[in-house]
């Protein structure tokens, strides 16, 4: 009986596997299901850091499970040397423990995940959020 319960948990693992990996082996880590972008934010990392979600509203939980408080702020990619990132959404600072969600109309494309609380995401806590059109 435990072989079972192994054999069955190894496939669920390659099932969600599949189905989170999206397709062509990209660089994406979790594929938003019904347009929400849930992440676990701690001491500098976003998890999972690479998403896609198809385009819309789409709503952004984040929890705080590291020592800091932290944010979620979606940026634009690219914008000149001498500019500051254009912010889409962000939400408010969470406390350790907490959950924080906003909402953001996004278009297709591609923008930046970080938090942008004490230069966290100079330290590694960002990440990318892919936008596909609806299909």
């Amino acid at each position: 009986m435990p072989l079972r319960r192994a054999t069955v948990a190894a496939a669920a693992a390659l099932a969600l596997g599949a189905v989170t990996a999206g397709c062509g082996g990209d660089d994406v880590d979790a594929v938003a299901r019904a347009r929400v972008v849930r992440v676990d934010l701690r001491e500098y990392r976003i998890d999972p850091q690479d998403w896609r979600v198809a385009a819309g509203d789409i709503r952004l939980v984040a929890r705080n499970g590291g020592r800091l408080s932290h944010n979620l702020v979606v940026e634009s990619v690219t914008h000149a040397a001498d500019e500051q990132p254009k912010v889409y959404a962000h939400t408010r600072t969470a406390l350790p423990g907490r959950t924080v969600s906003t909402t953001a109309p996004l278009r297709p494309g591609t923008y930046r995940l970080a938090c942008t609380l004490g230069h966290h995401d100079n330290l590694g806590m960002y990440g990318s959020l892919e936008v596909v059109a609806r299909g």
